[in-house]
């Protein structure tokens, strides 16, 4: 990656750093030129072509409180340069994050030297030191919506609890312990939730595990993390997984139900395998659906869908806000909601439509991939052309991922029996 560093600071004296990390670097000419080199399209920094151009005082205000000693005084009098190297490692520590942010809906997270001091197969389950703010930092991300799933070579029959653990079982929606590839691991987990390899975040304090993760699924993102010898505080790793990957997590009341919901599977897994047939499983689930007409208070959440669901999605239009407010107020239109739940918890609004009426056309038929598989999207349609008293045209647009849209608009979309009971509203269900 090529990265342009600028701030009132002397710059080639940070440059190595980031060289030694495998940036490719320039700074300009001269103290506080830099400036000027953006301006003019015939300098060097234009020709250089950066990736990024990356101020290294804009982190001063957050790093100077949770880096001890981040500053140094001697340096500055000495060198324009104000930052120890304890600093300077820092700042470049962030640049990775920020290099390799993107927005995540899944932390896949290693156990041995990163959920504890200690190997669990060589130490011994007594001998091991929690990391108990990180832990209790992992259970907030969670109550905000981020999906847990743990990856760890150990052996299978796997005794994490102790008491003075704030994580449990229960708060991963998905456990993959053995000794087998993390890579191969973490693809089954994400088939096991139906969520792509691409919405995950990988954490892990061993090289070997993040490179290897990197060259077989370079869709994942690994944390630049190098473990907690490496001296960065709980807060630190806790604030830049929040800021770089999760940075809307908690926005909706869905996200808060979402990671509960996925840690549900495993119940659900459960239930499925002591049916005699789907059928029955999908019987004893008790799924139930409040429709209805959506309004001011879910425009959050149909942003937040039509901004990140692919699977089930007919045409992939990015709506906005804004855009879905606009819809709301043109009688010409209506947006069609649906909130489901089942024995072991509620998923909230997981499924709208959009209607033009004057064309008879749904512009948008969208729903989670927490909710597929369960004939949601059978009872959403029918209701749809019940409440209009015609069927719409299905606008399509086929994309590399709605293959499950593909599927069910084949299928005829409202033939076959589905499994929910209908009711005004979730309450007390």
């Amino acid at each position: 990656m090529k990265v342009a560093l600028t701030g009132d600071v002397a710059l080639e004296l940070i440059a190595p750093y980031f060289r030694e990390e495998g940036f490719e670097v320039y700074t300009p000419v001269g103290f506080a030129t830099w400036r000027q080199e953006i301006l003019d399209e015939n300098s060097g920094l234009h020709k250089f072509k950066p990736d990024a151009i990356f101020d290294v005082t804009s982190l001063d205000g957050v790093l100077r409180d949770e880096i001890p000693g981040f500053f140094d005084e001697r340096m500055r009098a000495l060198a324009s340069m104000p930052y120890s190297l304890a600093g300077i490692r820092a700042i470049v520590d962030e640049f990775k994050w920020i290099a390799a942010s993107a927005p995540k809906k899944v932390l896949a997270v290693d156990a041995d030297e990163t959920l504890w001091r200690g190997i669990l197969s060589e130490d011994g389950r007594e001998a091991l030191s929690p990391c108990a703010d990180f832990q209790r930092g992992l259970a907030e991300l969670r109550s905000d919506g981020v999906v847990l799933v743990l990856l760890s070579k150990n052996d299978p029959v796997f005794p994490f609890m102790r008491r003075d653990m704030p994580l449990s079982d229960g708060d991963f929606a998905a456990m993959k312990v053995n000794w087998g590839p993390k890579a191969g691991n973490l693809i089954e987990a994400c088939r096991e939730l139906n969520l792509g390899v691409d919405s995950v975040v990988f954490l892990d304090d061993n090289a070997h595990e993040r490179a290897q993760m990197a060259a077989q699924l370079p869709e994942v993102a690994v944390a630049p993390w190098t473990g907690w010898d490496g001296g960065v505080a709980p807060r630190t790793l806790l604030r830049r997984l929040k800021t770089y990957f999760f940075p809307k997590a908690g926005t909706t009341e869905e996200d808060r139900l979402r990671s509960a919901d996925y840690a549900a599977r495993r119940l659900r897994a459960e239930s499925l395998a002591g049916a005699k047939s789907l059928d029955e499983y999908l019987t004893a689930l008790d799924l139930r659906v409040a429709p209805g007409i959506a309004s001011e208070g879910d425009l959050d959440r149909l942003a937040q869908m039509a901004g990140k669901t692919n699977q089930f999605n007919a045409t992939t239009i990015r709506r906005t806000r804004d855009e879905f407010a606009a819809l709301l107020s043109d009688p010409s239109k209506r947006v069609f909601v649906f909130r489901t739940r089942d024995r072991y918890g509620e998923q909230g609004l997981v499924c709208y439509a959009v209607v033009d009426v004057a064309t008879r056309r749904a512009t948008d038929f969208v729903m989670s991939c927490r909710a597929m598989g369960r004939t949601l999207e059978h009872f959403a349609w029918r209701y749809v052309c019940t409440e209009l008293g015609f069927t719409p045209q299905v606008d399509f647009t086929p994309t590399a991922k709605n293959g499950p849209f593909k599927a069910f608009l084949d299928s005829g979309m409202s033939g076959r029996t589905w499994y929910l009971r209908q009711t005004p509203s979730l309450g007390g269900c």
